[in-house]
């Protein structure tokens, strides 16, 4: 923004100063005011070789234009610097401007524009700021925010992203890799579903041949009495 705006203010004060020296060298003619010369300046800025010459400049120019906005961007001072950024933050922070900016802000190709320019710089914070930790408890915290659930459940809820959801589902199912994977998962959870199951018929088994075996055993006794006692009644007799 500093190369194409400095380079343009040269270019009005080189021919204002020029129209200047050309007044004077005429004894004839009057001094110009400073309304003549802006208003000579103004109708020279509307000429094609005034505005070929503001779009070089602001394009980033060649040649003389471009060494001679290198040069007075050399002369800036710091100074001149920092009265440019205040000027700026004044401006930003304006009443009177902000509306301005807003519906600046709010115009699509501008906005997109101005992400383009900043998405690096956006990014290398982002990643900066992953890495804090008060900033992950904060995303945390508006995360865990009543607010952000309801809207995130009523978001769920609606046609359009369930309809978004079944399409990265279906893409997704169609992925080979992605098929295996699921499959392993499916076999994982058959396999821990079906062992608990496994291990509760064996004791239950277990206690039915036990039960089995001691029904038998008492079975025996009982024909070991009645054989005795069927001995005993002959031997009486």
């Amino acid at each position: 923004m500093k190369w194409p705006l400095f380079r343009l203010c040269i270019i009005v004060f080189v021919a204002a100063i020029t129209l200047t020296a050309c007044g004077q060298e005429q004894s004839a003619s009057p001094q110009l005011g400073y309304k003549e010369i802006k208003s000579m300046v103004v109708d020279i800025l509307k000429t094609d070789e005034g505005k070929k010459a503001v779009e070089e400049a602001l394009g980033g120019g060649s040649g003389s234009s471009g060494s001679t906005g290198s040069m007075g961007m050399r002369m800036m001072t710091a100074q001149s610097g920092e009265e440019i950024r205040m000027a700026v933050k004044d401006t930003l922070v304006s009443d009177e401007y902000k509306k301005e900016i807003e519906k600046i802000m709010t115009d699509p190709k501008f906005a997109g524009d101005f992400a383009k320019a900043i998405n690096s710089q956006s990014k290398q914070l982002h990643m900066q700021l992953i890495k804090d930790p008060t900033y992950q408890k904060a995303i945390q915290d508006m995360l865990k925010s009543p607010d952000v659930m309801k809207s995130f459940l009523e978001l769920t809820n609606t046609p359009d992203y369930r309809k978004q959801s079944m399409t990265v589902m279906q893409e997704a199912m169609q992925n080979p890799l992605f098929r295996m994977e699921v499959l392993e998962l499916l076999k994982s959870v058959v396999k821990d579903e079906l062992q608990p199951k496994v291990e509760k018929k064996k004791p239950q088994e277990d206690q039915k041949q036990e039960q089995g075996g001691g029904e038998g055993g008492g079975e025996g006794e009982g024909g070991g009495e009645g054989g005795g006692q069927g001995e005993e009644g002959g031997s009486g007799s």
